[in-house]
């Protein structure tokens, strides 16, 4: 039986490989909430435009979205999911989108929660999707992700532990917002 929270969108960041879709995915299930991804819509206009999906791709389109249509872009995110009862979203990647969900949803309280990583195990987990080390070495130095892990690490509302299992991520995660949202 979902946890009876107030209304809220919860936003998931990490480096890439940090376990933002998983977690995401398993609280929206455990609040009943619905869930969103900036990643699956990236990927969504490198399909409509005829480009692959590597990752150099989907930083590139992302990048191009946040600087040339900012409001459009994250308006489009968040109409995939009926967010004014409660949304989850994840792949947050700029300061900038997380500033304009705050705007969106307003007087909607949002809430940023970072995935922090072992970087052995992230890289584990990238060379298992594909990944070259060169590729997440180049992912990696990406303006974007530097401020995934600077930027964004420091702004989060709750910072959590990737190599927990999903269960103590999402009981963590819950107390957290219940204490605030109840």
């Amino acid at each position: 039986m979902p946890v009876r929270l107030k209304p809220a969108v919860i936003c998931f960041s990490s480096a890439i490989g940090g376990g933002k879709s998983t977690l995401g995915a398993s609280i929206s299930e455990f609040l009943g909430w619905p869930h969103t991804s900036f990643g699956d819509y990236v990927r969504e206009i490198a399909r409509d435009r005829g480009l692959g999906d590597s990752r150099e791709t989907l930083q590139q389109i992302g990048e191009e979205l946040v600087s040339t249509s900012l409001e459009p872009f994250t308006h489009a995110v968040l109409s995939r999911v009926a967010w004014p009862e409660g949304c989850i979203i994840d792949g947050l990647r700029h300061l900038q989108v997380l500033d304009m969900i705050k705007r969106i949803v307003a007087p909607l309280p949002v809430f940023l929660v970072f995935i922090d990583i072992e970087e052995k195990l992230r890289r584990q987990r990238l060379l298992a999707r594909g990944m070259t080390e060169e590729e997440i070495d180049a992912a990696d130095r990406h303006s974007t992700e530097i401020q995934v892990r600077t930027v964004l690490r420091d702004k989060a509302d709750l910072r959590v532990d990737g190599k927990k299992d999903i269960e103590q991520l999402i009981n963590e995660i819950t107390v957290h917002l219940s204490a605030r949202l109840t």
